[in-house]
């Protein structure tokens, strides 16, 4: 699975960023361990909209850094928001980086409480505007933006990137068949069987983790129709991982549930890990250009200062 190799990835050197400045972040969490990070504002900015930005699973650095130091898409996110003014809050999970904790025994709300912790440590940090504080949250990230949005106070709103609508079960089942291709020659009931193993070993490995294992039997119906805040739903429209009709689907559960501030990007040419992604490619390996496509950073930033003039005092 991708996660696999975005946390066996060295750290690399960070490329240069816009012109910003960096605030560290050290927090101590209840349960003992510290979570570490920054926030970077644009420079010279006196108040400026942040986002938190949360990543997929797996244990990850505060650039989400993988595939060998190609994919660092918290790096580029970075890059492409304080060209716009807006800030980026970016942590160390448990057990990387500068942070300490065990990522193994962490459960999804052992997790989504240390971004929080990143969260509430970034407000008090001067140039922040705290009316104006957003959520980025891709694949895991996005479930867990969701739910803190649903939660917490002071979420300005939040932007999610293969969101999930069906249960871990349902779409293990799906990515298990798409990188498990009947072979030539094969029989159907051989393939079958090949991908049964595949799936039940799959299961009982995010089983053994407790983060894996609260997304088995995920809701997404019940988590969208939680959320009443500004959302917009980014989807790569050759997604393999996280198929439509989910952005859909979580859209029109949140409409139905009374949020009327709810947006949709669909973005030809574009993946789960919101890079260029050819049609029907589904090992990440193959990819040419593991950067951010352009048109998902430029409809994020042009979301966020859109919702932020929308409402001065962050009340919506």
């Amino acid at each position: 699975m991708a996660a696999a190799l975005l946390s066996a990835t060295p750290a690399l050197a960070q490329q240069e960023l816009p012109a910003h400045r960096q605030v560290p972040l050290m927090a101590t969490a209840p349960a003992g361990h510290v979570i570490a990070g920054e926030v970077l504002l644009p420079d010279g900015a006196t108040s400026s909209p942040v986002v938190l930005l949360i990543s997929g699973t797996g244990r990850q650095s505060r650039d989400f850094a993988g595939f060998y130091g190609r994919y660092r898409p918290h790096r580029d996110l970075a890059q492409a928001l304080l060209a716009r003014g807006i800030g980026v809050i970016r942590f160390d999970e448990r057990n990387t980086g500068e942070s300490t904790g065990d990522h193994r025994t962490a459960s999804g709300r052992d997790l989504r409480e240390d971004a929080w912790l990143a969260f509430e440590q970034a407000r008090a940090v001067p140039g922040v505007d705290p009316a104006h504080m957003f959520i980025f949250g891709g694949s895991e990230g996005a479930v867990f933006a969701m739910q803190l949005a649903a939660e917490k106070e002071g979420v300005a709103g939040i932007a999610i990137a293969g969101a999930p609508f069906r249960s871990g079960r349902d779409m293990s089942w799906d990515q298990i068949q798409a990188e498990n291709p009947r072979k030539e020659g094969e029989s159907e009931e051989d393939h079958r069987a090949r991908v049964e193993k595949a799936y039940d070993e799959d299961i009982a490995f995010q089983k053994s983790r407790p983060s894996l294992a609260d997304m088995l039997d995920y809701n997404g119906g019940l988590t969208a129709a939680a959320v009443h805040r500004p959302v917009l739903i980014i989807e790569g429209a050759e997604d393999w991982q996280v198929r439509a009709p989910a952005g859909f689907l979580l859209e029109t559960t949140m409409r139905s549930s009374g949020n009327a501030e709810v947006q949709r990007a669909v973005f030809p040419g574009v993946g789960h890990l919101l890079t260029p992604n050819p049609v029907g490619v589904v090992d990440y390996e193959q990819l040419q250009d593991f950067r951010l496509d352009p048109r998902v950073t430029t409809r994020l930033a042009d979301w966020i200062l859109q919702v932020s003039a929308s409402s001065p005092t962050g009340t919506h």
